[in-house]
């Protein structure tokens, strides 16, 4: 049969031509289609842990309470009761219903346990003993007083903060706005001093310090804190027992 149809093709040229031409083109060679090949390259796992933001300061936590609060942050005054002659207060509020004196400790772990007549109070986190923190600010309150000249009857108002890392097991009478000295969580700062002030009002309702008073007050410590290095350098040595 293949014999007889390359015959046919031989003796009649002019019909293998036109079966060329009636054929369908093969396709032409082209670029190779593209291969898609799997990445080796791992992706980040998503148990991966993200740097978490930093915690706002007690001084920019401060910087939140309304127009006719002010603030004073690092004071060094002088206290002739003290070891150094000066007492250092972390924070400093004044307020239309009284002052707030305010200590901030960074304890980063452990459980806080005391009571509020508690000379010594224990950490979990260490075997060593915390003098009570209520009792040693009342120091840094009273030095606050006797720079306060015609406004020493201001209701003031001891704060000891801290960090939430840690956990406050301690007598619950310094846990609510209707105790003058307070132990609280730094986040609790600015909503504790609003809460103690209407407390305030409620209590004293005609005691009302103006915008004058509060501003006079303010600038009777500001011209009492000590800003000398030389003198501020003297006073965290003695304090912490090097003279």
């Amino acid at each position: 049969m293949f014999k007889k149809i390359l015959s046919l093709f031989k003796t009649q040229p002019e019909l293998a031509n036109q079966i060329t031409a009636s054929a369908p083109a093969m396709p032409t060679s082209g670029p190779a289609p593209t291969r898609l090949v799997r990445s080796r390259r791992k992706s980040k796992s998503q148990e991966e842990w993200t740097r978490q933001p930093e915690e706002p300061s007690t001084a920019q936590q401060l910087h939140g309470l309304p127009g006719e609060y002010k603030v004073l942050n690092d004071l060094l005054v002088a206290n002739t009761k003290s070891r150094s002659g000066y007492s250092s207060i972390d924070h400093v509020v004044i307020g239309p219903r009284g002052i707030f004196v305010i200590e901030t400790r960074n304890l980063t772990t452990g459980e806080i346990r005391g009571g509020r007549r508690e000379a010594n109070w224990t950490v979990s986190s260490s075997r060593i003993k915390m003098y009570n923190p209520l009792m040693q600010h009342r120091g840094h309150v009273e030095a606050i007083r006797a720079h306060l000249g015609d406004y020493k009857r201001v209701r003031l108002v001891s704060m000891v903060t801290f960090t939430n890392r840690c956990r406050i097991s301690v007598d619950p009478a310094v846990r609510y706005v209707n105790s003058d000295e307070l132990i609280i969580y730094d986040h609790e700062l600015v909503e504790t001093i609003l809460r103690k002030t209407e407390r305030l009002e409620t209590e004293v309702p005609e005691t009302l310090y103006k915008e004058q008073d509060v501003q006079a007050i303010y600038n009777l410590l500001s011209a009492v804190n000590s800003t000398d290095p030389q003198i501020r350098a003297d006073h965290m040595e003695k304090a912490k027992g090097i003279k």
